[in-house]
Order: C-alpha cells, then sequence, then structure tokens
C-alpha cells in the first residue's frame, strides 16, 4: 500500500523479558477491541475512521544484547455470524476499463489533489495523512465521485461502494482493516450486502488490474448484541501465535558492541539516579596518568568504567615479576626478557579490555628535584621535561601516582601554570590520601579572602621545606613500594570518583571543598558535593574529608613559583631540580624558617628573663616586667587539617 494514512495504536514497551511475557494478552486485546467498539457506537468511527484500525505493540529491548522482541496485534471483532463475500474480481472486470479509468481518477483525485511537479512537496513529507476509508459513488451524471463515510446516509439506495486503502498484496483476499468496517457498516447503516473497492496502488496510482471488487454479505446486528471475543494477534515467523524476536547481536561488529554496551551502563546511571549526570563531560576527556604500577592500574580500571575513552601512561620502569599479582594490567608474560616497558604494556591492556579506548604509553622519566644529574644527561632532562610539559597541555586531567614525593613536584608546577585538574593519590602500609589541587594561583590569591573563596592546596601546600631526593637512603627493602594489597584498588577508586565529582560541579577546577551537613542540591550537583582531600586507613577501616587553602609559600602552585616558571622556563627549572633550596629562598620558606628560629629563641629568653625577675622580685618587693619584643607573625596560610 502507497502513500500516507493514519493508523493510531498503542505501543507498550517493557523494561524487563519477564514483564513481557507475563502480560495478559488476552485482556490486552479485548481492551482495544473495547475501544474500537465504542467508538462504532458513539459514530466516532463515521467521524474518523481510522479508529478502526487500532493495533497494539508490545516490545522488550535488551540493550545489552541487542536482542528485540516485538508483538503486533491488530484488533478485529467477531460478529454474530461471519461476513461472507459473494463474488470477487479485479477492478477492470467488474466495470471495464473506461470506468475502471474513471474510478481511478476519482479515488486518486480524492486521496492526493492534483498538483503541478512546482506545488508537489518535496517527497511529500509534509501532506497530511489521507483517510484509509470512503465512499465512492456516482452522481446524477454519471461521474463518479468519492466521499467520507458521514455521506452514507445522503447516498443510501444510490450505486455506492466502500472503498478502503488496503494492505494487502494476496491477489485473493483483503487485508485486515476490512473487519471493523464491514462490523460497522452492518451495525451503524444496517445493510445486509456491501459492495467494497479494495483499492491497491502502483507508483502511487490506483492499479485497476490489481485492485479487488468484493461483493460482501452482513449479518444482521440486533440492537442489543455485544462483541463476543477479539481476534488479532499476529503469527511469527514459524505461524504461530507468538512473539517475533530479532537477534542482532552476532551480526554486528564487535568492537560495535563493546562501545555501545560501555555507553549503556554509564547513561543507565543517568536514566535511574541522576539525571542531570553530564556523561559525555566524563566520556571526553584526554587523561594523563603518570605512573604505571599499582594506583595506574587502578585508576586506568576505574576510568574504563566511566567510559573515559582517551587514557595515556606515563613511566620509565619495566614490568617486573612482582607486579602481575598486584597490577591488574600486567601479565606473566610481560616480565619475561627484562620485562616489557609498564607505560607500552599498561597501553595495550586497556585496548584489549576495551578497543574503543585510545592509549598510548610513554616511557619517560620524570626529573626530580634533589637528584643528581650528571652533565651528558641535561639534554635528555631537558627533552623529557618539555616532553611532560606538552603531555601535561594536551591532556585534560592529570593524576600523579608516583612512588616519591619529590616526583611530583615537577608535574604539579607544569599542571599549575597550565590550569589543568589534577588528582593525587599516595599509599602508605595501610593508609591513603587522595585529593584534588585547586585551580591555578592568579594575583588575587595573596588578599585576605574568606576561606570559602580562596583556594585549595595542592600536594606541596603543606611543606614549609623544598622537595628532595627521599631515596638516598634508603635501604633496597625501604625502596620497594610496600602496602596491604587492598589498598590501591580503593585509593584508585576513590581518585577517579572525585574526579568525577570535581568536574560534574559547576565551578570544576575551583569547586569549594565539601562542607560536612550541607544541603545538597542533587540536580546542581547530580555526584554530591566534593571534599578537597580524602584520607582513609584500613587499620581501623576509617575514613575521613578534610580540606585545607592554598599557601602562599608554596614551592610548587604558588603565584611566585608559577610566574618565574612562566617568565623563565627551562632555566628555570633546571636551577630548582639542581639546588631545591632555591626554591625556599624564592618563596620565602628561608625567611620563614629564620623568623620561626627567631621566635623559638625569643621565648626562650623571655622564659629565662621571667624566672630572673620573679626572683629578683621576691628580694626587691615589687613586681618585675619583661621586655615585650616585635615578632612578625609567621604567614602560613595552610589551615590546620
Amino acid at each position: 500500500m502507497q502513500g500516507r494514512y493514519s493508523v493510531p495504536g498503542q505501543l507498550q514497551n517493557f523494561n524487563t523479558e519477564k514483564g513481557f511475557k507475563d502480560l495478559d494478552k488476552t485482556a490486552a486485546l479485548k481492551q482495544a477491541g473495547q475501544r474500537i467498539w465504542l467508538n462504532i457506537l458513539s459514530g466516532a468511527a463515521e467521524e474518523h475512521p481510522s479508529c478502526l484500525c487500532l493495533f497494539v505493540l508490545l516490545s522488550y529491548a535488551d540493550l545489552k544484547k541487542f536482542v528485540y522482541w516485538s508483538w503486533f496485534a491488530f484488533p478485529a471483532l467477531k460478529p454474530p455470524e461471519p461476513f461472507k463475500v459473494a463474488r470477487t474480481a479485479t477492478l477492470m472486470q467488474e466495470v471495464g476499463d473506461t470506468t475502471a479509468a474513471e474510478v481511478a481518477s476519482a479515488c486518486d483525485s480524492w486521496r492526493q489533489p492534483a498538483m503541478s511537479q512546482e506545488e508537489q512537496p518535496a517527497a511529500s513529507s509534509s501532506a497530511a495523512p489521507h483517510l484509509p476509508f470512503w465512499l465512492l459513488a456516482k452522481d446524477t451524471s454519471g461521474t463518479w465521485q468519492c466521499l467520507p463515510l458521514t455521506a452514507w446516509a445522503t447516498e443510501e439506495g444510490c450505486d455506492v461502494w466502500l472503498c478502503m486503502a488496503d494492505p494487502s498484496n494476496n491477489p485473493d483476499h483483503p487485508g485486515w482493516p476490512l473487519r471493523n468496517i464491514l462490523l460497522m457498516a452492518a451495525k451503524r447503516w444496517q445493510v445486509t450486502t456491501l459492495s467494497v473497492l479494495c483499492v491497491r496502488d502502483q507508483r502511487g496510482k490506483l492499479d485497476s488490474a490489481r485492485s479487488l471488487c468484493l461483493s460482501v454479505v452482513l449479518p444482521s446486528i440486533p440492537s442489543d448484541w455485544e462483541p463476543s471475543g477479539v481476534v488479532g494477534w499476529e503469527a511469527n515467523s514459524s505461524g504461530k501465535l507468538a512473539p517475533c524476536q530479532v537477534d542482532l547481536g552476532p551480526s554486528m561488529d564487535p568492537h560495535r558492541l563493546a562501545e555501545s554496551a560501555v555507553t549503556l551502563n554509564v547513561s543507565l546511571m543517568r536514566w535511574r539516579a541522576a539525571p542531570s549526570l553530564g556523561i559525555d563531560r566524563l566520556q571526553d576527556l584526554k587523561i594523563l596518568l603518570l605512573g604505571a604500577g599499582t594506583l595506574g592500574c587502578a585508576v586506568a580500571r576505574v576510568l574504563l568504567g566511566w567510559g573515559v575513552k582517551h587514557i595515556d601512561f606515563v613511566d620509565n620502569s619495566q614490568v617486573a615479576f612482582s607486579n602481575p599479582v598486584r597490577q591488574s594490567l600486567y601479565e606473566f608474560e610481560d616480565c619475561l626478557h627484562g620485562g616489557r616497558p609498564k607505560a607500552e604494556a599498561a597501553a595495550d591492556k586497556l585496548r584489549q579490555i576495551y578497543p574503543g579506548v585510545v592509549s598510548q604509553g610513554i616511557s619517560l622519566t620524570i626529573p626530580m628535584p634533589g637528584h643528581p644529574v650528571v652533565p651528558s644527561q641535561v639534554d635528555r632532562v631537558q627533552a623529557d621535561t618539555q616532553r611532560l610539559a606538552e603531555l601535561i597541555e594536551q591532556h585534560d586531567v592529570v593524576y600523579e601516582l608516583m612512588d616519591t614525593r619529590e616526583s611530583r613536584w615537577l608535574p604539579t608546577v607544569l599542571a599549575a601554570a597550565a590550569g589543568k585538574l589534577v588528582i593525587n593519590a599516595a599509599l602508605g602500609f595501610d593508609s591513603f590520601l587522595v585529593m584534588r589541587h585547586g585551580g591555578p594561583p592568579s594575583d588575587a590569591t595573596g588578599s585576605r579572602e574568606s576561606p570559602a573563596k580562596r583556594r585549595l592546596g595542592c600536594y606541596f601546600c603543606n611543606d614549609v621545606v623544598a622537595p628532595l631526593d627521599s631515596t638516598v637512603d634508603r635501604t633496597l627493602e625501604q625502596q620497594c613500594t610496600v602496602a596491604r594489597p587492598g589498598l590501591a584498588s580503593i585509593a584508585g577508586a576513590i581518585a577517579v570518583e572525585l574526579m568525577a565529582a570535581t568536574l560534574q560541579h559547576p565551578l570544576g577546577i575551583d569547586a569549594p571543598a565539601a562542607v560536612a551537613g550541607e544541603h545538597v542540591n542533587h540536580e546542581e550537583l547530580p555526584l554530591g558535593p566534593v571534599p578537597h582531600m580524602v584520607r582513609g586507613q584500613l587499620s581501623g577501616f576509617s575514613q575521613m574529608c578534610l580540606s585545607g587553602q592554598a599557601f602562599r609559600q608554596c614551592t610548587a602552585c604558588s603565584q611566585t613559583v608559577v610566574d618565574q616558571y612562566k617568565q623563565h622556563g627551562w632555566s628555570f627549572l633546571w636551577q630548582a631540580l639542581q639546588d631545591p633550596k632555591m626554591l625556599e629562598d624564592l618563596t620565602g620558606l628561608t625567611q620563614l624558617h629564620a623568623e620561626t628560629h627567631a621566635r623559638g629563641m625569643h621565648h626562650q629568653g623571655t622564659k629565662a628573663d621571667i624566672e630572673k625577675d620573679t626572683e629578683d622580685s621576691k628580694h626587691a618587693g615589687n613586681d618585675a616586667g619583661s621586655d615585650d619584643a616585635s615578632i612578625p607573625d609567621i604567614d602560613d596560610d595552610w589551615t590546620t587539617l
């Protein structure tokens, strides 16, 4: 059937296969049939013939396996006695070529008013749908004309045919819409015989060689009669009255299947729990993991769970035999022949787990303050520094997951200068720290703002000394990371969730630290308030959220350090790497140490003077006063944790 016809229906989609199968199909079909019958009794079916073609569609989609279930029903009311077809012929056989051409012209004009080529809309996409039933009558002049069903009363007794847009291709039998219109004719028009034209098209025009002319005998319908049953469930491809099932999984690209399944898992969180969750904001991130060890592997796996598709690793070591049991991205084969580079092996494993991920491994040594550099390595250190700066610029979030404290200094400086979000995670034997660095420094940082408005500190903001070589005095067993096996997975998961919550906050990297007991607008904060840092211990299984403001004399993220890097670049970094004490001089920590020492000496002197004056007062019989030396306050902005 060509053309557009209005066919209303009811779509009922189920969330579970059980719900789809357990639905009372008989009751659903009966309810639809009752609606059709009421439309017949009220006359609505004559005003709106489409309501006689009501359909029911049940569906269930298993979006993980790409299996789809559906079942159509086209409700037909059972008449008190079957309809009988007295004669069947094609339109051309029934009336001859000339009259058939006249009837075809009348029907085509009724369904599609004549338009010129220029007037006809493209693909008729905006044209109103046609009515599936109408009347065909010959007027007094012998001209065939089409009329709505409501004109039956005025045309009764004339040569009137009931016309139907027929969807059937069977050469001998009409399609399903005819059943209910015949019952309506028997009930409303009280006719016992009826001429029916089943209109079938060819290239948008009535085809008189295929359209059927039927002479139908209708039963008598008593005034108090009610339908005794409804039929209409469609048979499946096996000829059984059962749902149709389509399994698209085997025919789809497995890579596309994996990508769709990963996206679905994250989308379900938004559909079911957090409607305002911005999943695209997370999935489009470019993540740089500095460190491909126990923490790096744990973080990478959780990032995949969020659907992140771009994850790069930076590491300078090889996979050792002790690694695979603790670091989830490595296998025994990676340890052979001296061990594969960790960054490369981790990136390969991510692509095996999820082919849709874009991941590369970069073997690079991060320069560290206090670690000696021989003259022959200066060019390599400079190249590594430049490469690291480029990587941080190219990524949205930087994770610092290295073993030593000083290895985090250079990435912290570079990320602060680039304004990138940094997530830091560190492990002890049974404790961990996960924190996010605050936003980049600004000229206003030094002003006395309220704590709620000031930026949060970085990993080095509670230090009053420059980072130094922490490995110089370590024995062999002290150089290995010793932590309870479950600790890295916990810290890695919290690190990723902290990033996700931060990026869902309207202020992003500048989001203030969460305050205990504050009201949470889950529409604005779909993942809840965002802490600054999380400290946890497996000993006692405790966890607490803490916060600290940025330290204006920080050796990594302060305005002074960032400005020096922006102005002098490599020359500043090289000097800091060679002589970390320079950072203390630059930021004022050296002066802070001197003032602290002076204050301590002052307190010791004051205590001695007080004791002496007290002893003297016993003999002199009068009060003794002490000097109130003017000692400047220590300018320490780090909030007590």
